[in-house]
């Protein structure tokens, strides 16, 4: 928009931008070249894509840095005691939060909730990884209800569990579930305008998404010590 200057990351101004690779937190693996975007711009309803993938993580919000006081960023948290399960995630979902500032379109991947109301579909028990990469000018905290995510921030066993992640613009990010609970489940930006416009969907979770992909297998394959405990207090 006019008088606007693009986030980080975005096309349009990458002149003078650091392009010797993805800025990454700390234990996490970066790739020796800049990650660029894919084809898809996602149609109307997104007026702009990232160019080059780059993790914020250890960036402070807008307004905090530049002060002299250290100011906790998400490379910072660690849980207190290691995660009972270390499984490795069996797939990979990348979403991207979009938008259309003029015309005050917000979505997923383009599309509004009332143009894409099919559910996301998760397996009771599956490890997934959901990556994100904010395609707009503008912070989204994303919040998925009925189960913990996991931000992956480098801390290894010590990732913290997070009920709402702030996507920053430009940004990429990747977090893991692991559906403890069966139902329809709301994943949304916190910015309620902004759900109320449409970046919001839902998660299906149940024993029989994904069996013919999977052949079958839908038990439970978390840590028992896991499977025991009891269930988060929080279910929004």
């Amino acid at each position: 928009m006019p008088g606007m200057s693009p986030a980080p990351g975005h096309g349009g101004n990458a002149k003078g931008q650091d392009m010797s690779g993805p800025t990454m937190p700390s234990g996490v693996m970066a790739p020796s070249q800049p990650a660029m975007h894919g084809p898809d711009t996602h149609g109307p309803g997104n007026s702009m894509v990232v160019k080059w993938l780059v993790s914020r993580l250890d960036e402070p919000g807008i307004g905090l840095g530049g002060s002299g006081r250290r100011v906790l960023v998400y490379t910072d948290l660690r849980r207190r005691m290691p995660a009972e399960d270390r499984r490795p995630p069996g797939r990979e979902i990348e979403l991207h939060l979009t938008g259309n500032m003029e015309r005050y379109m917000w979505s997923i991947d383009g599309k509004k909730y009332s143009e894409a109301p099919a559910p996301i579909p998760f397996r009771y028990g599956e490890r997934i990884r959901i990556r994100l990469v904010n395609d707009t000018m503008m912070d989204h905290p994303m919040h998925l209800h009925g189960m913990w995510m996991v931000l992956d921030n480098g801390a290894g066993a010590r990732m913290p569990y997070k009920h709402t992640i702030n996507v920053k613009a430009g940004e990429t990010l990747s977090f893991i579930v692991t559906p403890d609970e069966r139902g329809p489940f709301a994943f949304h930006c916190h910015l309620l305008i902004h759900m109320e416009m449409g970046m919001f969907r839902v998660v299906s979770v149940s024993d029989t998404n994904r069996r013919a992909h999977e052949g079958g297998d839908t038990s439970d394959h978390r840590p028992r010590a896991q499977t025991n405990q009891a269930k988060s207090p929080y279910r929004a």
